[in-house]
C-alpha cells in the first residue's frame, strides 16, 4: 500500500508521526509522499524523511510546491491588497531558492496547482484581485512544471474549481499541455472535477489519486470517476489530516477526526468493490503505478 499524498508535517499528524508511521507499516504499508505547501513546511517534511528512512529504508518521499491559496493568504489575507502580483513573486523566487539547495532531497514537486474555489468565496474581492490572483498561480505552476522538467521530477497536481465551472482545470490542463511537452508524469491529487476531462488527465501521461471521498455517500461522482480510470492510473492518497474515511467520520467515540496512512486501507476496500477486483489486484496494480511516478 501507498499514501502518494498527505501532510506529514501538519498537525495532529505531525506530533503522533511514530505511532502514525508504525500503523501504516503494521497494515503493510509500504511508501509515503509528504507534501510541503508552503515555504514554512518544507523543512518539518525534510526532517521527517530523515528521520523514517535511517538506516537506509525509503519509507517517506518527500515533495515541495506552493499551494495555489498561498498567493492569497500571503497577500490578501494579510491585508496586502495592492501589487499583490509582483509581492507575490517574490515568494516564488523564494520557494525557487529553497528548490536549488534541496533539490536532492526531493522526489515531487507538489502540492501545487491552481485554485479559483477558495477566493471565490470572499465576495469583497474586486474583479483586478481576482485576476492577479490567477495570474500568479498560473505563473508559478508554470515555474513549478519547468523545475519538473529539469530535474526529471513528477508532479502533484491540486486543481479546484468554483463550484459549476471547469475553468481551473481546462487552466491546468491547457497549461501542462503547452509548457510540458508531453515530457510530464505525476498524479492529479484528489481530483472531484468535471469527469469529461478525464481522458484529457490520463493523455497528458497523468495519473490521478483516489482518497477516503470514494467512502462518503457524498462521493458518487467521484466513484464515477474511480470506474472509469483504468488500474494502470489509479494512485491512493489520504490527503490527511483532510478528509478521513468515513468510519472515523460516524464514529462518535473519536474526537479528532482525521486521516492518516493507515486509512488507505478502507479506501482500497471500497475501491475494490467500485472496481471489481481483488484487494490484492488492486494493491499489486496500485503500488506499481507508485513506484513508476514518484520512485
Amino acid at each position: 500500500m501507498h499514501d502518494s499524498h498527505i501532510h506529514l508535517a501538519m498537525e495532529p499528524l505531525k506530533s503522533n508521526s511514530d505511532e502514525i508511521v508504525h500503523n501504516f507499516l503494521q497494515e503493510g504499508g509500504k511508501y509515503i509522499l509528504t507534501q510541503g505547501t508552503d515555504i514554512v513546511d518544507f523543512n518539518p517534511n525534510f526532517e521527517l524523511a530523515k528521520k523514517y528512512n535511517m538506516g537506509g529504508k525509503n519509507i517517506i518521499q518527500v515533495a515541495i510546491g506552493l499551494h495555489p491559496t498561498y498567493f492569497e493568504e500571503t497577500t490578501v489575507l494579510n491585508n496586502i491588497t495592492e501589487h499583490i502580483f509582483e509581492k507575490s513573486q517574490k515568494e516564488i523566487e523564494k520557494f525557487k531558492e529553497i528548490f536549488e539547495k534541496k533539490h536532492n532531497e526531493i522526489s515531487a514537486i507538489g502540492e501545487c496547482g491552481l485554485d479559483y474555489h477558495q477566493f471565490s468565496l470572499n465576495k469583497t474581492y474586486s474583479k483586478d484581485i481576482k485576476e492577479q490572483l490567477k495570474e500568479v498561480q498560473k505563473l508559478m505552476l508554470k515555474e513549478e512544471i519547468h523545475l519538473a522538467l529539469q530535474n526529471n521530477l513528477p508532479m502533484s497536481i491540486h486543481s479546484r474549481d468554483e463550484v459549476g465551472q471547469s475553468e481551473c482545470t481546462e487552466d491546468i490542463l491547457r497549461i501542462i499541455a503547452q509548457e510540458g511537452k508531453g515530457q510530464l508524469i505525476g498524479s492529479f491529487h484528489s481530483y472531484t472535477g468535471d469527469i469529461k476531462y478525464v481522458n484529457d488527465i490520463l493523455d497528458l501521461g497523468f495519473y490521478i489519486g483516489f482518497n477516503a471521498i470514494i467512502t462518503y455517500k457524498s462521493g458518487e461522482s467521484v466513484r464515477e470517476i474511480l470506474k472509469k480510470t483504468p488500474l494502470e492510473r489509479i494512485l491512493f492518497e489520504t490527503d490527511g489530516p483532510f478528509l478521513p474515511p468515513q468510519s472515523v467520520r460516524k464514529n462518535k467515540k473519536i474526537r479528532n477526526k482525521f486521516a492518516q496512512p493507515s486509512d488507505i486501507k478502507e479506501i482500497m476496500q471500497v475501491a475494490s468493490e467500485v472496481k471489481g477486483v481483488s484487494f490484492e489486484k488492486l494493491k499489486e496494480i496500485t503500488d506499481e503505478n507508485y513506484q513508476k511516478v514518484f520512485l
